[in-house]
Formats: structure tokens, sequence, C-alpha cells
């Protein structure tokens, strides 16, 4: 694919705003949630101002990286919110000095410095995981590249470029799993301050109020990481506005997003479950078969479709608020019961399998684990449906516009074009009647010209050049292998 189709990014003063704005807010909440734990109440025994700095005694493994965050990513945190500051304030100087006219590629460059600064040592967290634990970061990246590839060729009129695929999953590994983890780090030590036992310091109280903080934290963490979704999908929609964008572009943005937090959690749990397995049952084997395996499209791959999906449809509507409330109220709801009905339905209505058990480890657990994902699985997969059919006119008119008797889209392959299922039995029938190479080129052809479908359909005037390019693409793939369907 040629440069220009990469991302398709224009330097927009708009954009530029809404992403600090967006870097911002998640710097300020980040801050209060750094204040309240400051002044929680101390319950343990030598505790620290900052409960992610306490260490539980002895060699507390991976439990105690669980439950903490390193002290060099939280110092570089602070230096990247203070140098952040400094970018802004130097912006700001500079741009009064030299008159609110003046922008350009100092402006861009200041805004992207600033963003970095603010927003990507959350990241270390993330790669701090996955580098320390690198074995196991290998052996989750073949099904994760899996589901990528998956996610861009389940469209093909008008789809997500792989620029933008990369960004949103870079989004979903290292920020919203960083970020997110960075709050609810942070929320564990103050939700535990106030609903921990009131009296006593010994270690062997430490169990108290333990259920109701991690019952609390749960739905922290699906509110956090919904809203941190939410707000990378609104920064590439936003940035991507002038492609076709719609619920169909929001979903797949927003379940990649998922799957990049998704590989990166992933990676801790089975390495977790791999340490303490023997206190909690599950091995790090049973952990990759169900998240990695059975499980790989659950989880935040589909909860991240869903509020994708919300704020893809509110663009351009006028009942926004509602589009994009559902879509983050689907998604909160839908992690919240995927981390506490699952526990419960297992323990209520499993008590006839032997944990651990060959029925116990391929079917009885997967089963309660998935149960109350399927309803939101089945919602996002009727959404991307009705979203792929909603095309089908835009299609229609697209590759009509395109259509001529020496053109890049003829006649005969306009029909073809225009339906998924013809396409599909065009290069297949090419396949079985000549040979793979054949079928390839059929394909490739047939991409192209959805490109141009693509490009036709955005109505967008200042892109003439780059339809002049896709245009002579196809003539380039029809002059190098004649292919009929």
């Amino acid at each position: 694919m040629s440069g220009p189709r990469l991302l398709s990014v224009r330097d927009d003063p708009w954009v530029r705003a809404r992403a600090l704005l967006i870097a911002r807010v998640a710097i300020v909440l980040y801050l209060v949630e750094l204040l309240l734990n400051l002044t929680r109440p101390h319950l343990l025994p030598h505790e620290p101002a900052l409960s992610i700095f306490y260490k539980l005694p002895g060699d507390s493994g991976s439990l105690g990286r669980l439950l903490s965050t390193p002290r060099l990513v939280f110092w570089c945190v602070l230096a990247g919110i203070v140098a952040g500051a400094a970018v802004q304030i130097y912006a700001a100087l500079t741009r009064r000095r030299n008159g609110a006219g003046d922008g350009g590629r100092r402006a861009i460059t200041l805004t992207w410095v600033t963003l970095g600064c603010l927003l990507l040592p959350f990241g270390l967290i993330s790669l701090t995981v996955l580098f320390e634990f690198f074995p196991t970061t290998l052996l989750c990246l073949p099904t994760t590249a899996l589901v990528l590839f998956l996610l861009r060729a389940v469209v093909r009129f008008a789809r997500v470029s792989w620029a933008a695929l990369l960004l949103a999953f870079a989004w979903g590994s290292l920020i919203v799993f960083g970020l997110g983890r960075a709050y609810t780090s942070l929320a564990y030590g103050t939700v535990y301050g106030y609903l921990g036992p009131k009296s006593g310091t010994d270690l062997g109280s430490f169990t108290k109020g333990l259920d109701d903080t991690i019952n609390l934290l749960i739905v922290h963490l699906s509110l956090v990481n919904a809203l941190i979704v939410a707000a990378g999908v609104a920064l590439l929609l936003m940035l991507l506005r002038h492609r076709v964008t719609d619920a169909v572009t929001g979903l797949l943005l927003g379940a990649t997003v998922g799957l990049g937090y998704n590989f990166v959690e992933n990676v801790l749990i089975i390495k977790l479950y791999g340490s303490l397995g023997v206190f909690f049952g599950p091995t790090s084997g049973f952990e990759y078969w169900i998240r990695e395996a059975i499980g790989l499209l659950g989880g935040q791959v589909t909860f991240g479709a869903l509020v994708g999906a919300g704020i893809g449809a509110a663009a351009g509507v006028h009942r926004r608020g509602l589009l994009v409330g559902a879509g983050l109220l689907a998604a909160v709801g839908g992690a919240t019961a995927a981390e506490t009905l699952s526990g419960w339905l297992a323990s209520e209505l499993g008590d006839g399998v032997q944990v651990g058990s060959a029925l116990d480890t391929l079917v009885v657990s997967p089963f309660f684990w998935l149960l109350p994902q399927l309803p939101f699985f089945a919602l996002a997969v009727a959404l991307l449906v009705t979203g792929i059919r909603s095309r089908a006119p835009a299609l229609r008119a697209a590759v009509a516009a395109e259509t001529a008797p020496a053109g890049p889209i003829t006649q005969v392959e306009a029909p073809v074009l225009v339906s998924p299922v013809l396409r599909f039995w065009a290069v297949a029938g090419t396949w079985r009647a000549y040979d793979r190479a054949t079928a390839l080129a059929l394909h490739r052809l047939q991409s192209a010209q959805l490109e141009l479908a693509s490009w036709r359909a955005q109505n967008d005037p200042e892109a003439g050049a780059e339809g002049d390019e896709l245009r002579a693409r196809v003539m380039r793939g029809k002059g190098v292998r004649e292919v009929t369907p």
C-alpha cells in the first residue's frame, strides 16, 4: 500500500487541541488518585505514604509485582508530567511572543512532545511486564497477531489501515494497560484503607475487608479501562475523520485497542498463575488455553469493540451522548460481569465436576468463564454485520461512479465487487480453474478496486491526487495479469 494511504493524517489544530485535552484529563485524574492515596488511612505496619510502594513480607514474587508499581516507573511518570507541563508553558510563551498565527511545524512538534511526555511513561508499566516475562510474551504473540490479521481482513470496503490498527494496538497495550494499572494500583490502597480493619495492624487482619475492596476495584478498573479505550478510539477517529468513519470503523479500532490490552494482561495473568497456581488452583497452561485460545476474541476485545462502535456510530448524529454512553455502559457492565459472575457461576453450578479434570479444563471452566461474555460478544457481532450491510449502498454508488468500459472497474466486475459472497467465490473459482497465483492476483485486484471505491465514497475534494494514484494502481494490476471473475 502506498504511503498516502497508510494513515492519511492531516495536521489539524482542532485535533491537536483535543488530543492535549485527553492527555490533560488523564493526568488530572491520575493526580486525584495520587492525592486520595496519600490521604488514605494507614492500616498495615510500616505502611509507606503511597500504597504502591508497600512490599509484602518475604519473597512475594509475581503477587508483589501485581499489587505494586516499580519505583522507577513512578518517578518517570512524575518526571513526564513535569516535562509536559514545561513544554506547554514554553509553547504558550512563544506563541504569545510570536503572535497567535504562528503555528506550523513547531506547534505540531511541541504538541506531540507534550503528549509523549504525559502519556508514554505509563507505557513503561506494560513494557516492564512484557520484557520481564519475555518467554510468555513470545508465547502470546502468534495468537495475538492472528486476531490482528482477522480484524484487518473482516472488512474490505473502507477498511481500517494497518497504521491505524497498529496505533490502536499500541494505545491498548501501552496506554490503556499502563494508565489503567497506575490508576487501579493507587485505588487499591485507597479503597482498602477505608474498608480494611479499623483495629489491629497485624498481618493476619490483612484479608478483612479484602473481598469488598476487590469487588469495588473490579468496577473501578472496568470503568477506567472503558474510558481510556474510548479516549483512544475518539482520538483515532478524529485523525481519520476524512476517511469513512462509522460504527464499523469505531468497532474495529475499539476491538484492536482491547486486543492490545488483552495481550499485556494475558502475559501477566499467565505468568502470575504459573507462580501462584498452587494457591489459586488454575495453572499457567490453563490460563493460556482459556485466554489465548478459546477466549481469544473475548475480554477487552469484545468490550473495546462495543465502546468503539458507540463512538463511531455517534459521529455525525445529534444524540451522541446516548450512543457513547450506551457503548460505555455495555463495556463496563460486561467487564464487571466477566470478572465476578464467572467465578460465582462456577462455584454454584460446577460442584459435581472434579477440579482440574479434563472435563473441567476443556469444557466446564471455559464455559462458565465465557458465559457472561457471550451476550456482549453476540451484540458486537450483530453491530459488525449490521454496520457492514449499512455500507452496501455507499459501496454500490462508489463502484457505479468508477465503472467504465475500459476503466478501473468494468460492467462485468461491478456486480461481483459489491457482493462479498460473489467476491469470495470468484477467487475460489479462479483458484480451482487456474492456480493459486492467479487467485491471489485476482484478490489483490479486487482489494485495489475496493480501495478506489473507498476513496470515492469519502467524497473528499482535497484527495483528488490520491484517487488518480489508486486508479493507476488498479490499471497496473490489470496490466500485469488479465483476470476475469
